[in-house]
């Protein structure tokens, strides 16, 4: 121990460097991972979905760019697995398209959370998703006036949305098309209050008692469905174009 000391005496900057060195050398970054499970309300394993992982705040900081975004795929039985994961807390945010399962980052629902830290780093969880009700949205327009007009001419647009509690906004996404029109769904919650809107602002367009809709505003439907209950489509219809 004396002659460490004497030897640290007799050159001061080169033992503090070479005692900050190794003490760095001793701290390893963290080689997390998550992993789990996506399954349905009725315990149905959802095969497919994507797992969409945010590193929203990291633990330690970096000198360089650090990745904060990655995704995973659910496979057999619903399981996903992410590696290479450093210190920090994360958000799961799991999408199955073209199903009837609401992804909780859509809708503000509550959303998973992991923590991966030193001492706990491979934490795994289950993510529960609900289902929702199919919303479809019949668009009729036998003269066609919707592909004459759109991106073609200036102002030719017919906007659906829904939105409702929490400021959210959604658009209400087109899923087929046929000669005699158009057909749109969005899969909503279940016994919650949503509005839907449709904003015709080039074309002229009534509902399905004929009543024609005011080019300038949008015109508002309320849309709440009960459990279990089956929407029939909501009808509009295309009957001009142009102010």
């Amino acid at each position: 121990m004396a002659s460490m000391n004497l030897s640290c005496r007799g050159s001061v900057l080169a033992v503090c460097v070479l005692g900050a060195t190794s003490g760095l050398a001793q701290i390893q970054p963290v080689n997390g991972s998550l992993s789990g499970k996506v399954m349905g309300e009725d315990s149905t394993a959802i095969i497919g979905a994507t797992v969409a992982i945010h590193l929203t705040s990291p633990t330690t900081s970096r000198l360089r760019p650090q990745q904060t975004d990655w995704s995973a795929q659910t496979l057999t039985s619903g399981a996903f697995d992410v590696s290479g994961l450093s210190e920090g807390t994360y958000t799961l945010c799991p999408r199955m398209p073209n199903s009837t399962w609401l992804s909780p980052c859509e809708w503000n629902f509550p959303t998973p959370v992991a923590t991966i830290t030193r001492s706990s780093p491979n934490p795994t969880l289950t993510i529960t998703l609900k289902r929702g009700a199919a919303v479809p949205v019949r668009i009729d327009d036998a003269g066609r006036l919707l592909a004459q007009h759109e991106g073609k001419t200036p102002g030719a647009g017919l906007l659906l949305s829904v939105s409702g509690p929490g400021l959210f906004f959604r658009l209400v996404p087109l899923v087929s098309q046929d000669s005699a029109g158009r057909n749109y769904q969005i899969v909503i919650p279940f016994s919650t209050q949503l509005t839907l809107a449709i904003h015709p602002s080039f074309y002229g367009v009534s509902n399905a008692s004929g009543a024609a809709l005011p080019q300038a505003a949008s015109t508002k439907i309320p849309l709440l469905v009960a459990v279990g209950q089956q929407v029939s489509p909501i009808r509009f219809k295309i009957t001009g174009a142009g102010h």
